[in-house]
């Protein structure tokens, strides 16, 4: 499924009008109805309800006219609140036909707002913004939804709550939470990311008789089962260890053991043939905790955090390899950086870099250098945080638009990047894709170390970079939604996403 910021579907609107030949009326009439065809869904009759439908001077208000027309037809009791009589063209003509039916339509101001308190509505319609809102809400429309807000009305905002950015999702100063929101043709960018999914309610998505075709170029998608490749995780019976690659996990010190353990148990539970954990030799204690089938490779270490002199020694063992997993628990230090110059300047072996890989990258204008040069294909998987310290700006600014930071990462070193969050996003700097998967029990230690295990077993069975970053992020989130079924999201543990894995397997390949 499509996903697109506001101006590509003003684009497609424009183009539907102006090319194919549909009025925007039409549209209009079909959006407005399709609002009432949900109300009426979920409540039935509607002869006994109060109905309250807010409605802006742009286009959405003229959809919220036309939903008013329809449920005036069921219910006696509609009151319409506008902001003004200034509103767009198409707008005015259903805000006519609403008026010579006699409909009740006031005009809003702080006297109106006032009396609306002592009301009692059992439904609400939200048709004050759309999809066109730039700047942070003021004055009677920051009134208007903090009443829409208090009110214990079933709110049903029209495309997208008003208040939120739908290209980002951010709240503009305040913003509608509404129970539901139908949205028209493709969700917006603002409907799937957060905190914008979050106030959107149930998200509906209706058709409105835009051709598809239309949407074509769209490059964002919501990431779902039909966009990825299963292709190879079907295997023919006449097949060994060595058909489904080798990885080399370099990961872990005596700080965070369990980083490694945790990618290298994903990787191997993920279907690679081998997998070598290059590790310090003074771990092997904690490595207990690892799948047996798992080759230890000690590392020469010092203070508990691998030596690159150590590393060097097991170079024959990397010219085997045919993906590298690099970064989880490895520590900041100079060693790590002096490991991944050597690595990324002497091998062309696909590469997974996450954690302190990520870290050190950051710090080092050689590595930057040498990713960007570096002609294997190459996966980051930062969250936020480390993203921030790639691109020399605030966290907060990877928040407010983080498709843009994904597409710059990925832009930069020419790399699939995934980034990691509530919602997240990969890219390959050409086609973007939203998970919209996995739960808030994901928020522990060691959640991503397990997603670059599984990420880098997909690269050693044969998947390109995108299509194994977009089945590993997949698995791993839904394996987690199936542990919600029988656990909280406080108990959820990243070990047990792990050993779930066959479960989430069984489901994308069977169902």
């Amino acid at each position: 499924m499509y996903v697109l910021t506001s101006q590509q579907m003003k684009e497609i609107d424009k183009k539907a009008t102006a090319e194919i030949g549909i009025p925007e009326v039409v549209l209009m009439e079909n959006a407005g109805f399709c609002v009432f065809e949900e109300i009426k869904k979920d409540f039935g009759c509607l002869k006994d309800k109060k109905i309250a439908i807010f409605c802006g001077k742009g286009n959405n208000g003229g959809d919220g006219f036309v939903t008013a027309r329809y449920l005036l037809e069921e219910s006696k009791d509609v009151h319409i609140f506008i902001f003004g009589e200034e509103v767009t063209p198409s707008s005015k003509v259903f805000l006519q036909v609403l008026k010579n039916l006699g409909a009740d339509i006031q005009k809003l101001n702080e006297e109106v707002i006032t009396s609306l308190y002592q009301k009692k509505f059992d439904i609400v319609v939200d048709g004050i913004f759309g999809i066109g809102l730039t700047r942070d809400v003021e004055g009677l429309y920051k009134q208007v939804i903090e009443y829409i807000n208090s009110s214990k009305a079933y709110v049903y905002s029209i495309d997208i709550p008003s208040g939120v950015c739908s290209d980002t999702g951010k709240i503009k100063g305040v913003a509608v939470k509404a129970n539901k929101t139908i949205t028209f043709m493709y969700p917006k960018v603002g409907n799937i990311l957060y905190p914008g999914t979050h106030l959107c309610g149930k998200l509906i998505v209706k058709d409105i008789g835009i051709p598809k075709v239309l949407a074509e170029n769209v490059n964002t998608k919501v990431l779902t089962k039909e966009e990825l490749n299963l292709e190879k995780l079907y295997r023919y019976p006449d097949t060994h260890k060595g058909d489904y690659g080798k990885v080399g996990v370099v990961a872990g010190s005596k700080f965070f053991p369990g980083a490694s353990i945790l990618c290298a148990n994903a990787c191997v539970k993920s279907g690679c043939g081998l997998c070598f954990l290059f590790s310090p030799a003074e771990n092997v204690v904690t490595h207990n905790f690892r799948y047996p089938e798992i080759i230890l490779m000690p590392v020469e270490s010092k203070d508990g955090i691998v030596t690159f002199e150590g590393f060097k020694k097991k170079e024959e063992f990397l010219q085997k390899l045919d993906v590298i997993a690099f970064g989880c628990g490895l520590t900041q230090s100079e060693e790590t950086e002096k490991i991944l110059i050597h690595i990324l300047k002497n091998f062309q072996i696909p590469i997974v870099i996450d954690a302190d890989g990520l870290n050190v990258l950051a710090k080092s204008e050689e590595l930057h250098s040498l990713l960007r040069e570096y002609e294997a294909c190459k996966i980051l998987t930062p969250h936020y945080k480390e993203a921030s310290r790639i691109l020399g700006c605030d966290v907060d600014d990877v928040a407010k638009n983080p498709i843009d930071a994904a597409l710059e990462i990925s832009k930069r070193f020419d790399c699939v990047c995934i980034l990691k969050s509530a919602r997240t996003i990969i890219t390959d700097s050409h086609k973007v894709f939203i998970n919209v998967l996995g739960n808030p029990g994901m928020a522990k230690g060691g959640s991503g170390d397990v997603l670059t295990g599984i990420v880098s077993a997909m690269l050693s069975q044969g998947y390109d970079a995108l299509d194994a970053a977009k089945l590993a992020v997949y698995l791993h989130s839904l394996s987690a939604d199936i542990l919600l079924e029988r656990k909280t999201v406080q108990t959820i543990l990243p070990s047990e996403i792990i050993e779930n894995l066959d479960i989430a397997f069984r489901r994308v390949i069977e169902d």
